[in-house]
């Protein structure tokens, strides 16, 4: 096989949008940065042992918390930066406390 011809049946099975692996990678270590990257996993792995203790779906989730199944699976990695009001709907929409806090 001449090199033209491993170029062309290379080609076939390229994307044809770009790979984003780049950006995902500098997201990723300026949320480590920014110190709220481990925050987002705890709440991820808290919110997926409350699914599973209660036998619900990414899509009962979002039923219950007014967004898409796939919004859900975002959080479900534990690499979004969640507000408190989607936070306090994850409390709501599983009827279990994620954040602990106190107030002086």
């Amino acid at each position: 096989m001449t090199q033209q011809e491993a170029i062309a049946r290379l080609s076939r099975y390229q994307s044809p949008t770009p790979s984003t692996w780049r950006e995902d990678e500098e997201a990723t270590r300026r949320a480590k940065a920014e110190g709220w990257l481990p925050y987002s996993r705890k709440i991820a792995i808290r919110t997926a042992m409350a699914m599973k203790r209660q036998n619900i779906t990414r899509s009962d989730v979002a039923s219950r918390m007014g967004c898409s199944p796939q919004y859900v699976s975002r959080l479900l990695k534990g690499e979004e930066n969640l507000s408190l009001e989607t936070i306090c709907k994850l409390e709501n929409a599983l009827n279990v406390p994620i954040l602990q806090y106190e107030f002086a």
